[in-house]
């Protein structure tokens, strides 16, 4: 992975963290295969004797696509046919994303540190930074 993936990736990691924490006994797998599918991220843990599996897919855009959802909701229905218990799905997108497209059943992680702004995707902090700029211009009279 590049470097800017390999960050988003974190923050999408800490993300999950949040909402399923290693406290908890929850572990993460990148790209696992399960026979021919293969989800963006699983994650799993034992209760009671049971495995629990999140099967959790990524979408960086300011609106999330049918095709996103068709395919998490695919991948569950080829691991529940492969004999694969999948206890939830969940799509991880940017603040502010265009959820509408989701149908209930597909848990929303929204990324605090990515939001969408003007359309586009923007990493919080540009934001943040941004503002304060603009603020200070405006002080100054440089606006």
């Amino acid at each position: 992975m590049g470097g800017v993936k390999d960050s988003t990736y974190l923050d999408v990691q800490k993300t999950l963290a949040r909402r399923f924490s290693s406290r908890d006994g929850w572990q993460f797998a990148w790209y696992p295969t399960y026979g021919s599918v293969q989800p963006e991220c699983v994650l799993s843990r034992r209760v009671a004797g049971r495995t629990e599996r999140v099967v959790v897919n990524v979408k960086m855009a300011s609106e999330v696509p049918m095709d996103a959802v068709e395919e998490l909701q695919g991948q569950c229905r080829t691991l529940a046919a492969s004999n694969v218990n999948v206890d939830k799905a969940v799509l991880v997108v940017p603040g502010g994303a265009n959820v509408s497209r989701v149908p209930e059943g597909i848990d929303i992680l929204e990324m605090g540190n990515w939001q969408i702004v003007g359309g586009r995707i923007a990493w919080s902090k540009n934001v943040e930074r941004n503002a304060l700029i603009e603020e200070e211009r405006a002080k100054r009279g440089l606006a």
